[in-house]
């Protein structure tokens, strides 16, 4: 289906993994919350950026690019946690607004792909 849309549905469904992803490492903040010495943690965006970012050869004579196109995330100590009394890193605020804005992302990632294949639909019926 890549030759129909062009990269856009692979690029989508590139962007819903991730945030899928994203979404088990916040609701892990979420459940440790209340886990003395646990730190937060967060989704490096920096590699999922360069790999999004990285162009690719469309010429043979064309120069290739050394970023990586792998789908694993990096995941690290979440920068922004402040330390609690109990060692504690996660701040269940600032993870509720990173959950609902992740959510959000992955709502309109899926809404993006069922218009692709709703255009797509439409198409085929206005053949017959």
């Amino acid at each position: 289906m890549a030759g129909i849309f062009g990269k856009t549905l692979t690029e989508l469904t590139s962007a819903m993994n991730y945030h899928l992803f994203r979404q088990g490492i916040i609701s892990s903040n979420i459940a440790n919350a209340d886990t003395p010495g646990f730190t937060a943690k967060e989704v490096a965006f920096e590699k999922e950026l360069s790999r999004e970012m990285a162009m690719s050869a469309t010429n043979p004579k064309h120069i290739t690019g050394s970023a990586e196109n792998s789908p694993d995330y990096a995941v690290k100590d979440d920068p922004f946690s402040r330390i609690g009394n109990d060692s504690n890193t996660v701040d269940i605020d600032r993870e509720m607004m990173k959950l609902s804005q992740n959510h959000l992302l992955y709502s309109a990632s899926a809404q993006m792909i069922q218009g692709k294949l709703d255009a797509l639909k439409e198409a085929i019926r206005g053949i017959q």
